[in-house]
């Protein structure tokens, strides 16, 4: 029998089984819509030792904010955004350190990124020069981020750069969280903030310069809750309902620090660990904030 004369003949299962896949994936566009449409979807990957921090707006742009330290953040986004999505409106690298830069590498390799956010910070590890050498070759905007940006992802959502503080575009800190970008997430009345790795004299510039924004119904807690952030007088200022601190499993830093789970429950916050939770998702209607499984 000719392939032709097969074909012929099968050609009505052939039909019935495209006929099921197309159907399959319009229920699935269709299920996505309803679940997400009008919702913010905040996720903190669980990559282990590392951030990796997924935003999808309520009109659907997609913002990742760190990609943690290994390609499992690869496996994250397959998981959470539609297989035939293959673009990400906006990357941020809140600073080039390997827990944080390196799952960017494989997203910038794999996905079509509109812009890079960042602060063009110097530091010599190879893996910040091929993050450059990518973002060139891919033809990718950066902006460098600065105190007092508002970044509209959304007609309804924003971030806004709190830090860094000062330019620090081709410098050298001696401290490389010195150049920390930290953010406010904002929808409607509902608002997280992102503190990357952010240490103590970072919190107290915040404390000095907004006394009277940083309260926030989520933090994403500094540094996977080391000893050299989450200050008490920091915490009063923020006041959340809702701590988020990722961190992997038996890391050898000990993080989080005892120190900064006994400060933290001073506040009666609750507190969400990627080390045990695995991955924290969240939605918000831009009223309130609620759990998600999917």
């Amino acid at each position: 029998m000719s392939n032709m004369e097969f074909i012929r003949k099968n050609f009505k299962w052939y039909f019935l089984i495209w006929l099921v896949i197309i159907t399959v994936i319009v229920w699935y566009a269709v299920f996505w819509i309803e679940a997400y449409s009008g919702k913010l979807l905040f996720i903190a990957f669980d990559v282990g030792q590392g951030d990796g921090l997924f935003i999808q707006t309520d009109n659907g742009n997609q913002v990742l904010i760190d990609g943690g330290p290994s390609t499992r953040i690869l496996d994250k986004l397959g998981k959470v955004m539609p297989f035939w999505d293959r673009s990400i409106d906006l990357l941020i690298l809140t600073h080039p350190h390997a827990d944080h830069l390196d799952g960017l590498l494989e997203v910038l390799k794999r996905y079509n990124v509109d812009m890079v956010l960042e602060t063009k910070v110097n530091h010599t590890i190879p893996e910040y020069a091929e993050w450059h050498n990518l973002l060139k070759k891919k033809d990718v905007k950066v902006v460098t981020a600065k105190t007092g940006q508002r970044v509209r992802l959304s007609g309804s959502v924003y971030l806004d750069i709190l830090t860094p503080f000062k330019s620090f575009e081709g410098q050298s800190p001696k401290n490389i969280h010195d150049s920390m970008i930290v953010s406010k997430l904002v929808y409607g009345s509902t608002t997280i903030l992102l503190m990357g790795d952010a240490e103590k004299s970072i919190e107290y510039y915040l404390l000095y310069e907004f006394p009277e924004f940083l309260n926030s119904d989520l933090l994403k807690v500094g540094h996977h809750g080391s000893k050299t952030s989450t200050s008490e007088e920091f915490l009063k200022a923020v006041s959340p309902e809702l701590m988020i601190i990722s961190v992997g499993k038996k890391n050898r830093y000990g993080h989080p620090h005892q120190g900064v789970i006994e400060t933290i429950n001073k506040f009666d916050v609750n507190i969400l660990r990627t080390d045990i939770e695995g991955d924290i998702r969240l939605l918000s209607d831009g009223k309130i904030f609620r759990r998600s499984k999917f």
